[in-house]
Formats: structure tokens, sequence, C-alpha cells
């Protein structure tokens, strides 16, 4: 009877010693796994407000002070629950990338029939109504972009196959003059919104550029555009209205007439004369940034990374503040952003392929 009542006990303590280590198995599996939404969702998030973007919205955390931007769309991950407070979404730019933020903030849009968007799950916002693309405010006084002039010969040194770099010659405006890359609002990560899911996947692949639909530009607008960005024989244009111009206005007509505004303001300037009257020398970033503040001011200069590659410069990333407008003074823009870090220098590449 000894025998049996201590076998009987041992076998308790082991199953209490079985619960207490599977216990803290699953405590220790669940510490590590990481938080994740509880109703997974497709499709974007609409911001109609400025709101925060918590890491975690329980604790009221938000690292870096991050908060999503009106009328700006991301990409929709999930909510918290059926009768949710919280959509998860991932924000391009921020760390972490993945942040929650009130339902009340915003619109759940999927992709609807015929490749418009309409509002999703009811859960938040207003109305159920399409929405091909959300309107985008203009820019304010704070906003913040990059303008990307190209060098087009030492761009079609690698792209030897595109329709513009197999085109160009000696006579050809982008020969000597900057080309336009794009306009694109700040700060990066700020591009596709409201696009559909269809739109994103054709621009995605330059192969498929051109089955992007056809933006609404007037004539002038269009033989400028032609001229100044010849990457439009790609139908870069589309692209780059798709993946940054949504995110700079509702209108493409406008978002290129002041980008070519811009770009009128930069071939009219110094920098244009010191990089045509050196074609095929070396120019230094000390030497770009110095006609840059001759033409635009003192400090101006420091506004500009000056890119190179393979020996060539290839790039000016421009970094500009300020509301666009017509006629904007490029000096007023570049004179309000912030200065960036810029160290190479490479020849100014003729057209021709090496």
């Amino acid at each position: 009877m000894l025998l049996i009542a201590a076998k009987g006990i041992l076998e308790d303590h082991m199953r209490l010693l079985l619960r207490v280590i599977v216990g803290a198995a699953l405590v220790s599996v669940a510490s590590v796994l990481p938080a994740v939404s509880q109703v997974k969702l497709d499709g974007f998030f609409l911001a109609e407000e400025a709101c925060p973007a918590f890491q975690s919205f329980r604790k009221q955390t938000n690292p870096g002070n991050v908060y999503v931007e009106r009328m700006h769309a991301y990409e929709l991950l999930g909510k918290n629950k059926a009768e949710a407070s919280h959509y998860f979404i991932r924000m391009n730019g921020v760390s972490p990338a993945e942040r929650w933020v009130e339902i009340s903030c915003g619109l759940h849009l999927v992709e609807a029939e015929g490749g418009g968007q309409s509002s999703g799950d009811g859960s938040g916002g207003s109305g159920s109504a399409e929405v091909v693309r959300p309107a985008v405010q203009g820019p304010s006084a704070d906003a913040e972009f990059l303008l990307a002039a190209s060098w087009q010969p030492a761009f079609c040194q690698t792209h030897q196959d595109t329709a513009e770099c197999a085109s160009q010659v000696s006579g050809r405006f982008d020969a000597n003059h900057f080309a336009l890359h794009g306009l694109w609002p700040q700060p990066r990560g700020n591009f596709w919104c409201g696009v559909t899911h269809e739109e994103k996947r054709l621009a995605e692949n330059r192969s498929t550029w051109g089955e992007l639909p056809a933006l609404e530009l007037d004539e002038a607008t269009r033989e400028e555009l032609d001229k100044v960005m010849p990457g439009t024989q790609s139908y870069l244009h589309r692209y780059e209205w798709v993946k940054h111009g949504t995110c700079y206005s509702d209108s493409a007509e406008e978002y290129f007439s002041e980008s070519l505004d811009l770009m009128g303001q930069l071939n009219g300037s110094a920098v244009r004369d010191l990089f045509a009257a050196n074609i095929g020398e070396v120019l230094t970033t000390a030497q770009v940034r110095a006609a840059f503040d001759d033409a635009f001011g003192a400090g101006a200069g420091n506004r500009v990374e000056v890119r190179c590659r393979g020996g060539l410069i290839t790039e000016l990333f421009i970094n500009l503040k300020g509301k666009i407008e017509p006629d904007t003074p490029m000096r007023d823009l570049l004179l309000a952003a912030k200065p960036v870090q810029s160290d190479c220098q490479g020849r100014v590449d003729p057209v021709g392929f090496n």
C-alpha cells in the first residue's frame, strides 16, 4: 500500500512538473512572436486626417512621433478585431514600418470591379462610393520635395536599349541640358497615393509602363514634356505620375507643368552653363555647388546632391521646400530646404556609347 501511495504521489508531481514546463514554453514562445493584427485585410488605408501611427495603440507608443498624412494611402495589413478600433498599416521610410491608426482617421479602400477602388468593410470612414483616385491637397509652405534632374548621356550608358537612348543624338535638347527624371514629394516612401492594385502592378515593371492610363495634358505641356523628359518615349511620365505625382496633386497637368517650370529655371541657369561648357571634362561637387550658389543664392548648393556612377555624373538630387506654384522661384525653394551630404566627382558625358 505504501508503494502504491508513493507511486501516486510521484505521478502527481510529474503531471504538475509537466504543466509547469509546458506553460513556461508557451510563455517563451509568446514573448518572441511579433504582434499581429487579429483580422487580415487587403487594400489600402486612405488617411482623411493627420493621426498618430502607433507601434502599440494599447500603450500609445509612437517611436519617432510618426503621423499619417492627410489624403495619403498606405498599404493595409489588417485590423485589431472584427468590431475594430484600429487598422494595421505599413508605412515606408519609418521604423518600425508596421503601425496602428484609429479607424476613425480614414477609409479602407479595396479594388473594385473595373479597376477602381471602393470603401471596404464599413467599419471605418463614411460612404461606399467608388474612389478611382483620392483628391490630394495642394503642397503647403512646409512641404518638402526632391527634384531629380538627369544628365541623360550618362544615364544612357547603362540603358542603351531604351527608346530614348537609342534615339539620342548630339543635336537633341537632352544632349546638353538636364532632363526631368521626376519631382518627388518627401519624405521617402511618400508615393502610390490612392492608386489601384492594377496601376501599381503595371508601374512596377518597366515593360508594362505603356499599359498605364494615358495622362490628360495640355498640348503645350505635352510637347515641352517630350523635350525635357525624353523618357516619355518609354512612358516614364506615366510611371512618375502613378508613383509620385499622385502624392503631389490630383491633376497630372499641374504636376508636370510645375515640374517643367522648375526644370526651365535649372536649364536657364549657370548650372546648366557649367555642364554644357565642360562636356567630356570632370567636374567636382564643389564646382557644381558653386554654380548653384551663383545662380540661386549663397547656400543653395548645399541643398544639392551630385550623384556619380562609373566615373560619370549621372544626376542631381535637388532638395526643395515650400509651396510650389507656377513661377515659384527655385531660389526660395532651395534656400528653405535641408542641406544634404555630397562628395563625388565625375565626367560630364557626351552623347554616344563608350
